[in-house]
């Protein structure tokens, strides 16, 4: 899995990024991928995934996050998709446990304190498997009701080294699934 994280420049995430070959298609990245910015979250209502999002018409927004577009080519399945997403999701966990901070994952979401750091959608394209989370750098700009938290207010001030970090994390732990799937034989 190729990682590229972009710390030059932001790119806001409209939901678009979810589409097959996004990576491919913006950067040359062909095949496995993770891309990884910064910017702001809006996501347009005809880009929304989630049904149940979108028939209670949620709006998904805020005004600054790390964005984490996945790509995987390997057998595009939505409970494979899922699968990972919650992996990633608790590897994510995992790493902010490293910086000290006491997460707790509901589903594919982090809180810490019962607040909404991050956001998260898993879907199937016919050629992949296409996932994104967003994590909060200020809880800035969220849909009202949302009691939400960043990585700022947790004291996580080098955004750009947490990028790095948390990117090379989740290659390093799909890196690892691949390679612990190829080392089995069936079973009799």
């Amino acid at each position: 899995m190729e990682l590229l994280v972009i710390k030059d420049r932001r790119i806001d995430y409209d939901g678009s990024a979810i589409r097959s070959h996004w990576a491919y298609r913006n950067f040359g990245i062909l095949g496995n991928s993770l891309v990884v910015f910064r910017g702001k979250c809006d996501v347009k209502v005809e880009e929304m995934i989630d049904i149940e999002d979108l028939r209670q018409k949620k709006e998904i927004k805020s005004d600054d996050m790390v964005h984490y577009i996945i790509e995987i080519f390997d057998f595009p399945n939505v409970l494979l998709a899922s699968a990972l997403q919650k992996l990633f999701i608790a590897k994510l966990c995992e790493l902010l446990g490293e910086y000290g901070i006491k997460t707790s994952r509901k589903g594919d979401d982090i809180y810490v304190d019962g607040r909404k750091l991050s956001i998260s959608i898993a879907t199937v394209s016919p050629v992949s498997i296409k996932i994104h989370i967003g994590i909060n750098v200020e809880a800035k700009g969220i849909p009202e009701g949302v009691n939400a938290i960043g990585l700022e207010e947790l004291g996580i001030l080098d955004i750009q080294e947490f990028m790095e970090k948390s990117g090379k994390a989740l290659v390093e732990e799909f890196v690892k699934v691949k390679k612990d799937s190829l080392k089995v034989r069936w079973a009799e």
